[in-house]
């Protein structure tokens, strides 16, 4: 049995190590680019996260004030509410009252208006003129 490794493959072998080999020598150069490329823009990145921690503070501080704020108007509210049921319920009273007085003085008004009607017609039928006791006689007719 021959064990001998044919040449062709060997050639192929030693041409893809040296592919490889290249391909990671570029591999390596990108890397330490991309590092560089990092470090340069670390200082940015740490700015950015200092300004975003800032933002977030008064965020945080404005939402308190704007709950703060959430909860006084709606105590503002609720208080004003009552004060207008309370007002509600006074002109509900006095409403109440005022129309029993005036289904009291219904009547009343009533009679006035209808004396008034009575005194108005007989008024005015007094102001009419008399009609005249004597007829007038019809113009005669004339002979042809």
């Amino acid at each position: 049995m021959n064990n001998e490794i044919p040449s062709l493959w060997l050639w192929i072998s030693g041409i893809f190590f040296l592919l490889g080999i290249g391909v990671l020598g570029v591999s390596v150069f990108v890397m330490l680019k991309v590092l560089k490329i990092a470090e340069e823009m670390k200082p940015k990145i740490d700015s950015v996260v200092t300004k975003v921690e800032a933002l977030t503070v008064k965020i945080d501080a404005l939402a308190d004030k704007a709950d703060t704020t959430l909860t006084s108007v709606k105590q503002s509210v609720d208080g004003v509410g009552g004060r207008a049921n309370g007002i509600m319920g006074a002109l509900e009273t006095i409403t109440l009252t005022v129309a029993t007085k005036i289904e009291g003085l219904a009547p009343i008004v009533a009679g006035a208006m209808a004396a008034y009607r009575l005194f108005t017609s007989v008024k005015s039928h007094r102001a009419q003129p008399k009609p005249e006791t004597a007829t007038k006689e019809l113009p005669a007719k004339k002979k042809r």
